[in-house]
C-alpha cells in the first residue's frame, strides 16, 4: 500500500489501488492527462467539453469521526496498566471545553467489533516515547533566523509549556492509527470541495498527501497535528492532544530539514507543512505566545514564496498554494497594521500578469476575491503609512490631505466592488424578530452560498471597518491640528450636517465625514454578526424539494458539532466587529459569547482566547470622541 494512503483509512478495507486523478474522459480512454484547469489538453484538442476532475477524498475518506469518538468515550483498556502515571488535569485552555452530546452518525463497518477495543486503547493509551529533540523543543514553533533567511529554527525549551500536558513515557504499541483518525477528521472538517463561485479551501491536501514529493511523512505529520488537536479539544482527550502535539513536533523537525536541503525547501509539501502548522497554533491557542508562534508560521510561509519565486506560478498545485499563503499573509498583516512585504506584492503582481494571457489561471484567480486582496494590499499600507498608534501629529498640512483624498478614493473603490458582483456572490437578508439571541444578533441574518463565499464578504467589511479607523485617526489627529474649523462646527458639534459640500471650505467641512464613519463602521460591523449562523451550522443551505434555506435551531438546543472551517474563517473577524469602541455591552457580550461556543463546539482555543480579551479589555469610549482607542486590536 503507497504510504500516502496507509494512514488516511481507520478501518481495515482492501488496497484497491490509487484512484486515478484524471478526467473521466482521459480514464476511459485510458490516456494521459495534463490535469489542467478548468479543463484538461487532451479534451480542448480533441475539441470535447472536459467534465472535469473528482474530489479524490470523496473516494479515498470515510467519515468515521463520530463513532470513534464515541467508542473512545465507551471504551476502556482491557486490563489495568500499572507501569503508567496519573496523568495531571488539563490545562485552563483544554478544561474548559465542553464535548458535542450530539455527533454525526456514519454506517457500521463489518469489523466494528474487531476494532473498537484496539481503538479504545489508541485513544486512551498513553504517548510513544518522544525523541530527544522533541522533548526538548516543547511548543516547537518556527522562527526564521536572521543569520541565514532561509532556515527556519526551533525555539528555545522555555518556549509555551504551560498548554502541554505532562506525558509520562511508556514503551506501547505504534499509534498509526490515531494518526489516520486526525487525517481524516482534518479533511472532514476543514476540506471545502470547489463549487460556484468557491474555488474550494484546502481541497489539495489530499492530492499532497497521496504525492508528497518524497516526503509524505511530513505532510501527514502536520495534517494529523491539526486534526488530533481539533478532536482532543472537542472529546477532552488530554492523551490524543499529547499524541498531536508529538505530531506537531516531529512534523517541525521534518520543516527544518527540508528547510536545510536545497532540492526540498521550496517544494510544495514543506510550504504546506507550514500552512497546516499555523492553523495548529490556532486550534491549540493559549496565550501571547502562541500567537507568537503562529507570526512565525506566516512569516516562514511568506519567506519561502519569496524563495520559491515565479516558478511555483508554473502547476496548479502551485497556484493554489500561493494564493492561500498570501491570504493568511494578508490576515497577518490586518491583525497587526503592518503592510504586504514588497516581495509579498510583486510576485502578486507577477501572477496577475501571468494570468492575462488566457491560461486556466485567469479563471480561478481573477474574481471578486483577488480584487478584494489587491485593495487590501493598498489599505494596509496606507493604514501603516498614517500609523494611528502615533500620538503626535505625523504629517504637515499638504500631506494629510493628500492621504485623505487617497483614503477616500480607496473606500469607493471598496464599495463599487460591492456593486459591482455577480449575482452567484449575492446573499439574502432575513428578518426574523422570533430567531434565538444566541444565534442571531439583532433578529437579522444573512445567507450565502456557502461559508467561504462568507468569509470573503467579511473579508471585505473588515478591509473598510480598517480603512474608516486611518480616515478617522485623520481627521481627529491632523484634521484638528491644522484646520480644526473644518472637523467641527462651533461647540464641537458633529450633528449638524446642513453643509452638503463637504469639499468646500467652511465650519465643519468633514463632519459629515465623520458621521459617514461611524455610519459605515457600524454597517460593517452588522453585517459580520450577521453572517456567523451560517458560518456556525446554524443555516441549513441544502434544502430538499426547492424549500429556501432555514435557521436550523435544532443544532443550537442539541449541542451539535458546527463546522470547524466556518468557524475558523469567521473567527478574526468576529473578534474585530466586537472590538469596536462603538458597540454597546449586549453586543460585546454577545460576541464573546459566540466565540466561547465556537471554543466549545469545534476545539480552536484561539477563540476562548479572544473571549477573554474582550472581557477583560473592552473598549468603552465612543468612537466619535478624538482617541486611539479606535485602533484595530492587536493580539
Amino acid at each position: 500500500m503507497p504510504a500516502g494512503f496507509g494512514l488516511i483509512l481507520p478501518v481495515a478495507m482492501v488496497y484497491c489501488g490509487r484512484p486515478s486523478a484524471n478526467c473521466s474522459l482521459c480514464r476511459a480512454k485510458k490516456k494521459r492527462c495534463d490535469k489542467a484547469t478548468p479543463g484538461c489538453g487532451q479534451c480542448r484538442r480533441t475539441g470535447q467539453a472536459c467534465p472535469g476532475y473528482y474530489d479524490p477524498s470523496s473516494i479515498i475518506i470515510r467519515n468515521e469521526t463520530s463513532r470513534v469518538i464515541q467508542r473512545a468515550r465507551a471504551g476502556k483498556p482491557s486490563r489495568p496498566r500499572p507501569s503508567l502515571t496519573p496523568v495531571a488535569p488539563p490545562p485552563r485552555c483544554s478544561s474548559s471545553v465542553s464535548p458535542p452530546s450530539t455527533v454525526l452518525s456514519t454506517p457500521e463497518s463489518d469489523n466494528s467489533s474487531h476494532n473498537n477495543s484496539s481503538w479504545s486503547r489508541d485513544l486512551d493509551c498513553d504517548n510513544a516515547s518522544e525523541t530527544g529533540s522533541n522533548r526538548e523543543n516543547g511548543h516547537g514553533s518556527l522562527l526564521l533566523r536572521e543569520d541565514h533567511p532561509s532556515l527556519i529554527s526551533l525555539p528555545s525549551p522555555h518556549h509555551t509549556t504551560s498548554c502541554l500536558v505532562p506525558c509520562p513515557q511508556s514503551p506501547i504499541t505504534s499509534l498509526d492509527g490515531l494518526d489516520g483518525l486526525g487525517i481524516n477528521y482534518f479533511l472532514a472538517n476543514y476540506v471545502l470541495s470547489s463549487s460556484g463561485p468557491c474555488p474550494g479551501f484546502l481541497n489539495y491536501t489530499s492530492d499532497i498527501l497521496a504525492n508528497a514529493q518524497g516526503d509524505q511523512e511530513l505532510a501527514q505529520a502536520a495534517v494529523s497535528a491539526a486534526g488530533l488537536a481539533t478532536l482532543a479539544s472537542t472529546s477532552k482527550a488530554p492523551r490524543m492532544m499529547r499524541r498531536a502535539r508529538t505530531a506537531y513536533n516531529n512534523a517541525i523537525s521534518r520543516v527544518n530539514r527540508a528547510l536545510a536541503d536545497p532540492s526540498r525547501i521550496s517544494s510544495d509539501t514543506t510550504l504546506f507543512a507550514v500552512l497546516v502548522l499555523g492553523l495548529f497554533e490556532s486550534i491549540t491557542c493559549c496565550g501571547q505566545e502562541s500567537l507568537d508562534a503562529w507570526k512565525n508560521h506566516i512569516n516562514g510561509a511568506a519567506s519561502l514564496l519569496v524563495r520559491r519565486g515565479t516558478a511555483q506560478f508554473a502547476t496548479p498545485m502551485g497556484l493554489r498554494l500561493f494564493g492561500e499563503a498570501v491570504a493568511h499573509v494578508l490576515t497577518l498583516c490586518s491583525r497587526y497594521g503592518q503592510p504586504v512585504p514588497p516581495r509579498i506584492r510583486f510576485l502578486r503582481v507577477e501572477m496577475e500578469r501571468r494570468s492575462g494571457d488566457g491560461s486556466s489561471v485567469s479563471c480561478t484567480y481573477r474574481g471578486p476575491s483577488w480584487t478584494l486582496g489587491t485593495a487590501h494590499i493598498e489599505v494596509m499600507d496606507l493604514y501603516h503609512r498614517v500609523n494611528p498608534d502615533a500620538q503626535e501629529t505625523a504629517f504637515l498640512q499638504d500631506e494629510w490631505e493628500t492621504l485623505l483624498s487617497q483614503a477616500a478614493a480607496l473606500e469607493r473603490r471598496l464599495e463599487s466592488l460591492v456593486a459591482d458582483l455577480p449575482v452567484s456572490w449575492r446573499f439574502k437578508i432575513v428578518t426574523d424578530p422570533e430567531a434565538s439571541p444566541e444565534i442571531v444578533h439583532g433578529g437579522i441574518y444573512h445567507i450565502y452560498y456557502n461559508s467561504w463565499v462568507a468569509k470573503v464578504w467579511d473579508g471585505i467589511r473588515a478591509c473598510r471597518i480598517i480603512l474608516n479607523q486611518a480616515i478617522y485617526c485623520l481627521l481627529l489627529r491632523e484634521g484638528l491640528t491644522w484646520a480644526p474649523h473644518m472637523v467641527y462646527n462651533d461647540g464641537h458639534d458633529v450633528a449638524n450636517n446642513n453643509n452638503k459640500n463637504n469639499n468646500s471650505t467652511g465650519s465643519g467641512a468633514y463632519a459629515g465625514m465623520l458621521q459617514r464613519i461611524s455610519s459605515t463602521t457600524t454597517q460593517m460591523r452588522d453585517g459580520i454578526l450577521a453572517s456567523v449562523p451560517q458560518m456556525l451550522g446554524f443555516v441549513d443551505v441544502h434544502q430538499s424539494d426547492g424549500q429556501q434555506a432555514r435557521l436550523d435551531t435544532f443544532k443550537l438546543s442539541s449541542h451539535c458539532t458546527v463546522p470547524a472551517s466556518g468557524a475558523y474563517f469567521v473567527l478574526w473577524y468576529l473578534f474585530l466587529a466586537g472590538s469596536l469602541p462603538i458597540n454597546t455591552a449586549e453586543t460585546r457580550d454577545w460576541v464573546v459569547r459566540r466565540l466561547r461556543g465556537i471554543q466549545t463546539a469545534t476545539g480552536i482555543q484561539k477563540a476562548g482566547y479572544l473571549a477573554d480579551v474582550l472581557e477583560n479589555h473592552p473598549a468603552f469610549i465612543s468612537a466619535v470622541l478624538p482617541t486611539d482607542a479606535f485602533l484595530v486590536p492587536y493580539f
